[in-house]
């Protein structure tokens, strides 16, 4: 690892040890919104390993594929067409942490293997003892849903039977998850109760035109926490910042969303599928590497001489989840550099991409040393 990034990991680890609320995300589903609480610190791993997911846009597009009645609704692996995405490296198995599988809680989905968990994860609609640790490890919860069991609820009522490659459990219709966002229940607050979309959206087509595209995508993050009617015209705003943020799995994610819930007729749509292509197309060794590596989206850092502690925490944790999640996308670009079995034209683009990445540690490390150094002189 770079000097500067071992800063970086040191530092975050002992910046500010103040507690602060746990992290929320928002769920809107094409079934209602809910909001999850999550556990950062019972299962830190699990916790750190869901948000890599959430704000890389994963979600977006995804579905529930398993639904059992009284039992568990599960999703967050596979597409609209029931196609599996292709996922970050798997987590260890943090079951016994003292949280159970009860009714309301969410799980990390796995195989056989107990350190298996990826992205799939699981809402208890009943307590399932079954699931918890024993003589055997069981199955890692690391949230509850604070807000919008009903949604879930509904979900398991839904009728079941085979679709696509999957034999049983596929709800009919399907249910979608439209997006997944960390939730900023005081950011949201701030805002009046009417024309609480229409300021965003607003605030976001601003940022964007002034260039500033880790602005845009920060309210972008509240804007759909909100869980409002689909606006394509946004969501093809969303997908050029994050190009423009150099965040082109993100952009895919979102367009193939807006695709997949536009008319045909909406004048957004031409342009979502012309800025795909250019996506998708854009250096095809690059994209062959999203198949096997998904590298992390570099957190936006806090205005340290505004902002409180619970804020300078709030991003200490964002930057800790992304240096974590950049050493995994560094050992994965590696496995492929000493492949000589792979053809020299991904290996290559590999290296580029490892410098590449280095490099954005780099510079976050060196953005957040400056903003703690800011921050600490205000004392």
């Amino acid at each position: 690892m770079n000097d500067r990034v071992r800063a970086l990991a040191a530092l975050v680890a002992t910046c500010g040890a103040v507690s602060v609320h746990a992290t929320e995300v928002a769920v809107c589903t094409d079934r209602g919104r809910a909001v999850l609480e999550l556990a950062d610190e019972e299962a830190p791993q699990h916790v750190a390993n869901f948000l890599r997911y959430v704000d890389m846009g994963f979600y977006s597009g995804t579905v529930f594929h398993r639904v059992q009645a009284d039992f568990v609704v599960q999703g967050g692996g596979l597409d609209r067409e029931l196609r599996a995405r292709s996922t970050l490296p798997p987590v260890a198995n943090e079951s016994r942490n003292g949280l159970k599988n009860t009714r309301g809680t969410v799980a990390a989905a796995r195989t056989a293997d107990p350190d298996s968990a990826r992205s799939q994860f699981f809402v208890n609609l009943v307590d399932n003892e079954a699931l918890d640790a024993g003589r055997e490890q069981g199955y890692t919860v690391f949230g509850r849903v604070k807000e919008g069991m009903d949604v879930f609820d509904a979900i398991g009522r839904l009728p079941t039977g085979a679709a696509g490659p999957l034999p049983a459990d596929v709800p009919t219709p399907l249910p979608a998850i439209k997006s997944i966002v960390r939730f900023d229940e005081a950011a949201l607050a701030a805002l009046p109760e009417e024309g609480r979309e229409e300021t965003l959206a607003a605030e976001i087509a601003a940022a964007a035109a002034a260039g500033n595209a880790g602005d845009a995508l920060e309210l972008m993050a509240q804007y759909r926490a909100l869980c409002s009617g689909d606006d394509p015209d946004v969501a093809l705003t969303e997908a050029r910042m994050a190009l423009a943020a150099d965040d082109r799995r993100r952009a895919l994610f979102v367009l193939e969303e807006l695709l997949a819930t536009t008319d045909e007729t909406h004048a957004a749509r031409g342009a979502a599928l012309t800025l795909y292509r250019e996506a998708a197309a854009d250096g095809s060794m690059a994209q062959e590497l999203l198949a096997y590596c998904a590298p992390p989206a570099v957190p936006a850092l806090p205005d340290a001489s505004a902002v409180g502690m619970e804020e300078m925490v709030a991003s200490q944790r964002q930057v800790r989840e992304f240096v974590t999640a950049g050493e995994a996308y560094l050992a994965c670009l590696s496995e492929i550099i000493d492949d000589e079995e792979r053809s020299g034209g991904l290996r290559n683009a590999a290296v580029e991409e490892h410098n590449r990445m280095v490099a954005a540690m780099e510079r976050t490390a060196a953005a957040f040393n400056e903003q703690i150094r800011i921050f600490r002189s205000r004392d």
